[in-house]
């Protein structure tokens, strides 16, 4: 059977998903093809006694208009709730738990950090700037605001957070906002001083957000785009060219089909894009293959509040690398979010892998249980066992922007780009936020509309050259 689409969406994971509603935006039609018998990817979320706990990304963190367009005109105003506005944050250092500064002020005046890291901060603008693409983000930082900073603020971020090691992930790719400061500014303070008194340079006011039911209702809203036809359960099987674009084959239990597209978006992890264009396409393959992906597992307990006496009084805390602790952080959740658990019982989602742990993930399940429990009880004083426990295990969790990454994100965009009609759209490229797959699949669905028009406009040249012709 053979069914014909102008653009056809390998994966209906978030990314894939924003492609589609953008490219709905522009009243064009598009399948989607998903292995899973469900859409989201590695976004979902379970209702376990009331404790609701997220597979992946928990919230939305968002300062670009773009984004705040998508939310209003996708419908998901109505199922926003914003993150609740507790402060305290804490990060570890020498095995006790601190509160980390809201701001600048907060910074120099707090004894988290030393007094040499403090007159450090107030020389940061007259730092030289680096040209290097490969600079890691250990070493950038070190540049700038030295070792303190990069130990008790950057590193718990990179590694916990993008599960990046610091020493290894390319600086450019890893902060690109900070990086951008120092190349557009000549340091972070020109650049936000700036932004903050420029006309014309501010930015969105920055906001965290979940939705009603957890972050599935994002994934499932956009599924029922009116515009989209998402196809469940089909595995590809292969990619080839055909005379006006594409040709898709897929199998669906024992019943294969085929799609002629003429554009295609790769909403897949690097290495099954690369499995697929291997036989067409092998240098823009092999280039995917570099990709690394670290592993991640979230291990969810909830207590009682009874007798925790405000131990859990925060958001959370992050954990340095060089505290050599089982986990890497540990989200408070229920006092981030409301209704995350029932009335009077509190939800911790607490994080294990990443760059920085490439091998926790071998250890089973009560050993990570037993890991995490002891880790919340040394720090925090719980004294009690977890009354819910749920553990989610992402063997390819999220990719690693290590080593050389930038150039080859650059020479695989370069590779796409000359592949007409091909594209991808997943987290391995220009960021691993909900925030940056949105932003990203708005640049791919304009791309894709720019096609479209052009090959439209040159079929009808040739219409009329051709009628022209019959004519005379």
């Amino acid at each position: 059977m053979i069914r014909h689409t102008d653009v056809l969406i390998i994966g209906g994971g978030i990314s894939g998903l924003s492609s589609a509603w953008w490219l709905a935006q522009k009243g064009i039609r598009s399948t989607i093809l998903e292995q899973s018998y469900k859409t989201g990817g590695l976004i979902d979320t379970t209702n376990q006694d009331g404790y609701v706990t997220d597979h992946a990304a928990a919230m939305v963190l968002n300062f670009n208009s773009l984004v705040s367009k998508f939310m209003t005109h996708s419908g998901l105003l109505d199922y926003k709730i914003n993150r609740n506005k507790i402060s305290k944050r804490y990060v570890l250092k020498n095995s006790r738990l601190q509160q980390i500064p809201e701001n600048i002020r907060g910074i120099l005046f707090s004894d988290l950090f030393s007094l040499k890291t403090r007159l450090k901060l107030l020389s940061e603008p007259f730092r030289s700037r680096s040209h290097s693409d490969s600079e890691t983000v250990a070493d950038f930082i070190r540049r700038r605001l030295g070792q303190e900073i990069l130990d008790l603020a950057i590193d718990p971020y990179v590694s916990a957070v993008l599960a990046c090691d610091p020493e290894k992930a390319c600086a450019r790719s890893t902060l690109p906002r900070l990086t951008a400061l120092e190349k557009n500014f000549g340091s972070f303070t020109a650049g936000i001083i700036t932004k903050k008194f420029i006309p014309g340079k501010k930015g969105l006011p920055q906001e965290a957000f979940s939705f009603n039911g957890g972050m599935k209702t994002l994934t499932n809203m956009l599924s029922q785009n009116p515009l989209t036809d998402v196809h469940t359960g089909q595995q590809v099987l292969a990619i080839e060219p055909a005379k006006s674009g594409w040709r898709i084959t897929s199998k669906v239990n024992n019943t294969e089909y085929q799609y002629l597209t003429k554009q295609v978006i790769f909403s897949t992890p690097a290495n099954v894009s690369s499995s697929l264009l291997k036989p067409v396409k092998t240098e823009l393959a092999e280039l995917l293959d570099q990709i690394e992906y670290a592993p991640i597992a979230q291990i969810h307990m909830g207590f009682d509040k009874t007798g925790l006496n405000n131990s859990l009084d925060g958001n959370g805390f992050l954990v340095p690398s060089r505290e050599k602790m089982a986990i890497r952080g540990s989200l408070w959740m229920s006092n981030l979010v409301n209704h995350r658990a029932p009335e009077n019982k509190i939800l911790t989602s607490n994080f294990v892998g990443g760059g920085c742990q490439i091998n926790a993930l071998k250890s089973s399940d009560d050993v990570l249980i037993d890991q995490t429990l002891a880790t919340l009880q040394k720090l925090t004083g719980i004294k009690q066992s977890p009354e819910m426990v749920r553990i989610n295990r992402h063997h390819q969790g999220l990719p690693l922007y290590h080593g050389k990454y930038y150039q080859l994100s650059k020479a695989i965009e370069s590779q796409a780009s000359e592949s007409n009609g091909l594209y991808f759209v997943s987290n391995f490229l220009n960021g691993i936020s909900i925030r940056d797959r949105i932003i990203q699949s708005k640049s791919v669905a304009d791309k894709v509309c720019s096609n479209l028009s052009a090959q439209t406009h040159q079929t009808e040249s040739a219409v009329s050259v051709h009628a022209q012709r019959v004519m005379s």
